[in-house]
């Protein structure tokens, strides 16, 4: 099957994404400067970041600023279509949420969306993820805040199909089973 978003063919990539609001507490620069050293170990990784919000002229100058033009796509808020598109495009989801000012990740919508279209999820243990993203079973998760912990869950999962293929399996299983009404 053809991979490819807003009229970018990957499918000869790696492609990690990332979708939701842009602000600090999503974590989204954790992405772009795990990304760096990412595109090293894996060079056809791309990443592309969905969403619009108040982070937003700072991730875009962080992107310039890290040399991440050639491996990023940025795209503003996805409607349902868009979002489907994304996903079908995507080899890993990323979410690495962080606690900020006394807020916590609440219930991961766009986690359980990624789930539903059997992309694994990376994200945080942080807020209530531990409720959408199970780890070693649906998806990794790290520590907060840590971009070592990062680069490790998306080269391990970059490299490894058949793991991506299990966890992304699971992980639609998980959410039909435990957040669907009959």
């Amino acid at each position: 099957m053809e991979k490819k978003f807003n009229g970018i063919y990957l499918t000869d990539r790696i492609v990690f994404s990332f979708a939701g609001a842009l602000g600090y507490r999503k974590g989204v620069h954790l992405i772009l400067e795990s990304m760096v050293e990412v595109a090293k170990q894996i060079p056809n990784s791309h990443l592309i970041i969905a969403g619009a919000g108040e982070y937003e002229q700072n991730l875009r100058a962080k992107i310039s600023e890290l040399e991440l033009e050639k491996n990023t796509t940025f795209a503003s808020w996805l409607d349902g279509a868009g979002l489907k598109e994304l996903f079908y495009a995507s080899d890993v989801f990323l979410y690495p949420s962080i606690s900020y000012e006394g807020w916590e990740e609440q219930f991961g919508y766009s986690m359980a969306e990624a789930s539903l279209m059997e992309v694994p999820v990376i994200s945080t243990s942080t807020g209530s993820i531990e409720d959408v993203v199970l780890d070693g079973k649906t998806g990794l998760l790290i520590k907060p805040d840590n971009t070592k912990d990062l680069v490790q869950a998306m080269v391990r999962l970059g490299g490894d199909k058949e793991l991506r293929i299990n966890l992304g399996k699971a992980g639609r299983k998980y959410i039909e089973e435990n957040f669907n009404y009959p």
